[in-house]
């Protein structure tokens, strides 16, 4: 399951994310503030991080087309 996470929703998804073996998260738009304690792997959209000033490791950010390609590719859960 994919995991699309902003910051007002983000205790219910983070909580969600957490309780799901197959999770991948990604933090969009005020989300990628955040630092979650998930198992899984957690991407945080490039461009909503530059655009808050956030500095994340390269390995850890996707743009808007890898965030797409996981959208195809996985069923959406959306805490926005």
């Amino acid at each position: 399951m994919l995991y699309l996470i902003d910051k007002p929703q983000s205790t219910v998804g983070v909580q969600s994310a957490r309780n799901d073996s197959n999770a991948v998260t990604v933090l969009i738009q005020d989300g990628v503030v955040l630092s979650p304690d998930i198992d899984g792997p957690v991407y945080y959209l490039q461009r909503d991080a530059d655009v808050r000033g956030v500095e994340v490791n390269e390995d850890e950010t996707i743009t808007y087309e890898e965030l797409v390609e996981l959208i195809d590719k996985h069923p959406v859960r959306s805490f926005i």
